[in-house]
């Protein structure tokens, strides 16, 4: 059921508790729910809406306050937390900012670590997308205007889904539907990461993978190859090393193709900042988002 702007029924409450990362994840994981309790109080919105037969196969829409629009761009955006925690309920505190281009958001969930490993969590995000091209036109969403985007794990998720234009059609999704591709302080080579500086054995891709050789079907970097979906790789400056070290080499693998791909460092930010900060309507990153979604990505400036 939609509802309305002005609820008083507090949503995302009862959450079931996940295993402790470290202080800073912890914060973040805390912070990140408080303000999306407040962006669902003060949007229109459907919540836990099953999208599939699997427990993960939920996701939350978010709508503008005029029920009158239609074909609007859709957002597609993928939580994180290492492919091991996280809850789409983390994404809600990007929705006011979207919802105003106009536009619809969506914020999807997928199985975990280590009950999901690859490539079920990818599955999860993509029978998420077959759902929402076949279902948005009823919230005022074009389905052949969908962009989509992750933060860290779902940053990886977002880019392998893009990628992955051989499996789409299982999922009902047509050549062509994704417009966009946004992934931020994401990870997207999981094989030999001593290349990125990495130390050797402490590859974050165990969390994913059930078995090392798999690393390459998990990489987003190893499917770039025909690629025409543009890109908008983002990372951080006090990001980790891994990050800092495979965002640049992602844009660097794109632009060898002939979708559009471009980088972006934010300064002075963090692994966990980078999302917080794309509630400001005057982030980077959320006047790019709204520039590709409302133009076209192709010739839309980076802003």
């Amino acid at each position: 059921m939609i509802t309305e702007p002005g609820k008083t029924a507090l949503p995302f409450n009862n959450l079931p508790k996940q295993p402790s990362v470290n202080p800073r994840a912890d914060c973040y994981a805390a912070v990140v729910v408080r303000l999306s309790q407040l962006a669902a109080l003060k949007t229109r919105c459907e919540l836990d809406v099953v999208c599939g037969e699997g427990p993960a196969n939920r996701l939350d829409i978010y709508m503008p306050d005029r029920t009158d629009l239609r074909d609007l761009p859709v957002f597609v955006n993928i939580h994180g937390g290492g492919w091991k925690i996280g809850f789409k309920e983390w994404m809600g505190l990007n929705a006011p900012a979207i919802v105003k281009f106009p536009a619809i958001y969506v914020s999807i969930e997928y199985g975990l670590s280590p009950v999901s490993l690859h490539p079920g969590s990818l599955r999860d995000c993509l029978q998420a997308v077959g759902w929402v091209y076949k279902n948005i036109a009823k919230y005022g969403g074009d389905p052949n205007r969908i962009h989509i985007g992750g933060h860290s794990a779902g940053g990886h998720l977002s880019s392998l889904l893009t990628l992955r234009r051989d499996l789409h059609s299982q999922f009902g999704i047509p050549a062509n539907t994704i417009k966009s591709c946004f992934p931020y302080s994401g990870v997207y080579d999981l094989r030999d990461l001593r290349v990125y500086g990495q130390a050797a054995g402490a590859n974050p891709g165990d969390m994913l993978l059930a078995k090392p050789e798999d690393a390459a079907d998990a990489s987003p970097i190893t499917f770039v190859k025909g690629n025409k979906t543009p890109f908008f790789v983002t990372w951080s400056e006090n990001d980790n090393v891994l990050v800092k070290a495979e965002g640049p080499a992602m844009v660097v693998a794109l632009r060898t193709e002939a979708g559009r791909a471009e980088g972006y460092m934010f300064p002075r930010f963090d692994h966990f900042w980078i999302h917080v900060a794309q509630q400001d309507e005057a982030n980077l990153w959320t006047r790019t988002l709204r520039a590709w979604m409302t133009g076209d990505p192709a010739t839309a400036p980076l802003l």
